[in-house]
């Protein structure tokens, strides 16, 4: 099985696996069992879910819900027991509440992200849009890949610079520019 996961502030970019794909379908059956009800879709975004780049080894996933107040009656228990998926209120981020699974919890060592979001509200909507973009066009992936590989060696143990910096791409690109 391929490997996953990265330490917290860690920036590490990997070869695109196509087994990534697969790997985000298993997890999205195994959410879907634990929290489907008060789902309203859930899709993969991110740079695993973005043809032939590099990317930090995470599988990024939306979670569209009606409200965020949904998210409360999401079963935290059995995420943890059952998925290994963590509530992290210290991350905060209007507009979105933010999960994450860990492989090794005392090391921090995170493998996916859980974006909880009004479903085609602007977060669903900026993180597909981005997603789709860069699948349909050969060379926003390519400016994307290279721009990341750069901040990427610039930002090693920074990742809130390294995100920070892909900043200006990214609203580009939703912009159609």
């Amino acid at each position: 099985m391929l490997l996953l996961g990265i330490g917290k502030d860690e920036v590490k970019l990997v070869p695109h696996h196509k087994e990534w794909a697969e790997l985000f379908k298993e997890e999205k059956k195994l959410l879907h069992s634990i929290i489907g009800e008060q789902t309203l879709g859930i899709e993969h975004f991110g740079s695993t879910a973005i043809k032939d780049i590099h990317a930090k080894p995470v599988i990024d996933i939306v979670v569209g819900v009606r409200t965020l107040g949904d998210v409360d009656r999401f079963d935290k228990k059995r995420l943890i027991i059952e998925a290994d998926y963590y509530h992290l209120p210290r991350v905060q981020i209007d507009g979105k509440v933010v999960f994450a699974k860990f492989s090794d919890v005392k090391n921090l060592i995170r493998t996916h992200y859980l974006h909880i979001v009004e479903y085609e509200g602007d977060w669903w909507n900026k993180h597909l849009l981005f997603r789709d973009r860069l699948n349909a066009d050969l060379q926003l992936r390519e400016e994307y890949e290279t721009l990341k590989l750069t901040i990427a060696e610039e930002h090693s143990d920074d990742a809130k610079a390294y995100t920070d910096a892909k900043e200006a791409f990214i609203e580009k690109v939703l912009k159609g520019d």
